[in-house]
């Protein structure tokens, strides 16, 4: 799909957000649900939000590290996070019918230094972006990701009563296949599930590689680096503002 059209830049900074539809095909989707099928995820439930993420699955199958640089997104991480951008972190989530989900979080508003936004002559430029890619069916009224649009360039905070329900929260349906790119800096949650399956995304979240989010910067466990290809070797660099190799 490769990098942002001019509508898309648009949409992008309006919206805080951008759905690229059919991103990944068929195969790729049956792939991806075949991986996370043999990971013998426990049951996830309301009462502990954890129960419904994983972690440390990078190395456990190959479909996952396809998507570290995936075509559909990757000029898009390096346009947002600079050329030496860096995975930070990653996890998936499930969610059965029924389960909710997590409430609003983030927003414009007081800046954080590792989940900002901002766009000068130079273009955009974002201190943590989510990469959330859809491998179940999802409809409009099924709940999942929610956001409000906008928010990442609020000039006031977050107020502390605002909730899912509001009328200013939007959610963003995605269908199998879907890929939504968003800044951190955005106000955004999770609807709960009302899908008649299970809700299944997979979160890659990347930062410029002079700074870090996530206090995690070793390479996940059982994951060759070695085997990857030098972009997605790369993708794995600690923060450092000195002996970045751009991703190319």
């Amino acid at each position: 799909m490769g990098p942002f059209t001019d509508e898309e830049r648009y949409r992008f900074d309006l919206q805080g957000f951008l759905v690229r539809r059919g991103a990944l095909d068929l195969t790729e989707v049956t792939e991806l649900n075949d991986a996370v099928h043999q990971l013998g995820l426990a049951t996830p439930h309301n009462h502990d939000i954890m129960s419904q993420r994983f972690s440390g699955h990078l190395g456990r199958h190959s479909a996952f590290v396809r998507l570290l640089d995936h075509p559909a997104v990757i000029d898009l991480v390096a346009e947002l996070c600079g050329r030496s951008a860096r995975l930070d972190h990653a996890y998936g989530i499930v969610m059965d019918p029924g389960n909710r989900g997590l409430d609003l979080h983030g927003g414009g508003t007081p800046w954080d230094p590792a989940q900002y936004y901002s766009v000068d002559r130079f273009g955009m430029h974002t201190g943590l972006i989510a990469v959330q890619w859809a491998i179940s069916t999802g409809k409009r009224g099924d709940g999942g990701f929610a956001c409000v649009p906008g928010s990442h360039k609020a000039n006031y905070a977050t107020p502390r009563d605002l909730g899912l329900d509001d009328p200013t929260v939007v959610e963003v349906p995605l269908g199998a296949g879907d890929v939504v790119i968003f800044t951190e800096a955005l106000t955004h949650g999770t609807l709960p599930w009302r899908g008649g399956n299970q809700r299944r995304t997979l979160l890659y979240k990347y930062s410029p590689g002079s700074s870090s989010w996530s206090d995690d910067h070793e390479p996940p466990a059982g994951l060759d680096l070695m085997s990857l290809t030098v972009r997605q070797q790369r993708l794995f660099q600690k923060p450092s503002v000195a002996s970045h190799n751009p991703l190319g």
